[in-house]
């Protein structure tokens, strides 16, 4: 073996600039000659300075500086020089770099840039561009042509973002193009209550999140298709209802929401998990006050997971005068 000339080169490469050598030298497949000042040298296999002998794995030449003079070269195994090139970086960088101009929503290529460096995602940039890989910057006061930004593009298909939930217990990490379809699916995702007051919760569906988390609502037992009166108080934000007495029974929830200061909104949702068995229902809801009768009828939702804050549709709205019955109200629920 040729013993390798000082080295010239000096060690002024930052550590990015370290890591972009090490992915180039793993894709072209070549072999590489690495110095005691940490240059990597591209060197084809048939090199003077490489003794190809015997059938064993090639190997990797590494300076040593543990002598002065000229520099001996050292053998690595190859399986090293494999690692070292497929190291990966963690770096921060701030969210608002990676928003459109236009939306400010997240980027989603094709990516556009005109010369003023206004960044543009598809979202906001017309279909017809997209092969001729220009369109118009729609930041620009005057006309400006925003040219494809495939740099960008790249720099996005290699990025991997943990998950918004880890807190809640999901360790993927998320193709950044992807983040927002996973957010959406995500089993660790919190979820919203449907009863005032209450923050949210874990993953567990909502039937269990009410058993467990909001002991003092009233539970009632009643008969399918039978008008069922309820004496319910002012104070009360939901009351469970199970359709029968069995462990088995259909459960639902009535929801009492506030709305605009007015009054109240009454709605009703049935409680599911994967254990319970699809079937429709159908819901009647009576308040009886002194003005007279309210009324609502409508299909019955099913409620499992809440990904969203709850919306009542449909509701029974109840003034506040009717309401705050300091004897309370009679509220009749029916379902079939």
């Amino acid at each position: 073996m040729r013993k390798a000339g000082p080295s010239s080169v000096s060690n002024n490469l930052t550590e990015g600039e370290s890591s972009t050598t090490a992915v180039f030298h793993r894709q072209m497949g070549h072999k590489a000659l690495t110095s005691a000042s940490g240059f990597r040298r591209t060197s084809w296999p048939n090199h003077p300075s490489i003794k190809m002998g015997g059938k064993g794995p090639r190997q990797v030449l590494q300076a040593s500086a543990a002598t002065k003079g000229p520099r001996r070269l050292t053998e690595v195994p190859a399986e090293t020089s494999q690692h070292q090139a497929m190291e990966k970086i963690t770096a921060t960088i701030n969210a608002n770099l990676l928003q459109c101009c236009v939306c400010s929503g997240p980027l989603t290529p094709p990516l556009f840039q005109c010369t003023k460096g206004h960044v543009s995602c598809s979202r906001c940039c017309p279909a017809d561009g997209y092969l001729d890989d220009e369109v118009e910057c729609l930041m620009c006061d005057e006309p400006e042509t925003a040219t494809r930004f495939r740099a960008m593009e790249h720099i996005l298909v290699g990025m991997r973002m943990p998950c918004p939930f880890r807190q809640h217990g999901c360790a993927k990490m998320i193709p950044y193009a992807s983040v927002q379809a996973h957010k959406a699916s995500c089993v660790h995702a919190p979820c919203h209550c449907p009863i005032s007051g209450c923050t949210g919760y874990g993953s567990k569906p909502l039937r269990e999140h009410i058993r467990q988390d909001h002991p003092g609502v009233v539970r009632t037992i009643i008969s399918p298709h039978c008008l069922t009166p309820l004496r319910m108080h002012a104070h009360e934000q939901a009351r469970m209802v199970r359709l029968g007495d069995s462990d088995g029974s259909p459960e639902f929830l009535v929801i009492v929401g506030q709305y605009k200061q007015l009054g109240r909104m009454l709605s009703v949702v049935r409680l599911v998990d994967e254990s319970v068995v699809e079937q429709d229902f159908k819901h009647r809801i009576e308040v009886v006050g002194n003005a007279g009768v309210l009324s609502l009828s409508g299909e019955t939702l099913d409620a499992e997971r809440l990904k969203e804050p709850y919306k009542a549709s449909p509701f029974l709205f109840v003034p506040n005068e009717t309401w705050d019955s300091p004897e309370g109200i009679r509220v009749f629920i029916e379902l079939k």
